[in-house]
């Protein structure tokens, strides 16, 4: 298990010091230096009504559109705070509210009819648990040092489950929700982990 972790904190190290390169060659010399990451976080957040609507309406063209741009701008808005040196207190809270928005806006919609209230449940009570875990550790150390790793792997695993979901609306092939099912339950096993790294993340904010 001790193996499973280094090597998957090695791993999204890497994929974050790749894709932020990624990104800062090909994405942001397109976005305006007078665009901060917050906006971007601010765009994020404010499109959850209208991925709701469209989700709600069964209009899943759309929610899956939104839902795309939105869960890209995940990767946007960290990439430009950290190659742009503007990472911000503010914009380590607003990242984990539109973060958690969104998925659990989806995971509301989708996972009880799908796949039965019980997941939903599981989700929300490790949800619970790393929003607790964060505070009493922030609470020690007055700063917020922002998403740690497992979180961060969580949510990638979280937004393919979801697309592959959306995909399975448009497709016969069942095995699309067999793939989301499957990516569902790997995300609550990081959701937990995630919950018990927040205490080291902090003192590591704390002496860095």
């Amino acid at each position: 298990m001790l193996g499973l972790l280094v090597a998957s904190y090695n791993i999204w190290v890497n994929f974050q010091k790749y894709t932020d390169k990624f990104i800062a060659k090909l994405v942001l010399p397109f976005v305006p230096h007078r665009i901060s990451p917050n906006q971007v976080t601010w765009a994020r957040i404010f499109s959850i009504p209208f991925i709701y609507y469209f989700l709600v309406q069964e209009n899943y063209i759309w929610g899956f559109i939104l839902f795309s741009i939105a869960a890209l701008t995940d990767a946007l808005d960290g990439a430009m705070a950290r190659t742009r040196n503007k990472v911000t207190e503010r914009g380590k809270v607003l990242d984990a509210v539109a973060d958690r928005g969104l998925i659990l806006l989806v995971a509301v919609i989708f996972i009880p009819k799908l796949f039965g209230w019980n997941l939903l449940i599981y989700l929300a009570l490790l949800e619970a648990l790393n929003a607790s875990m964060a505070w009493r550790a922030k609470k020690k150390i007055k700063i917020n040092p922002g998403a740690n790793w497992a979180g961060k792997i969580k949510m990638i695993i979280q937004c393919t489950a979801f697309t592959a979901i959306f995909i399975s609306l448009f497709s016969s092939w069942v095995l699309w929700l067999d793939l989301a099912l499957f990516l569902l339950y790997i995300s609550l096993i990081f959701t937990f982990i995630q919950a018990f790294v927040y205490p080291k993340t902090y003192e590591e904010a704390r002496y860095a």
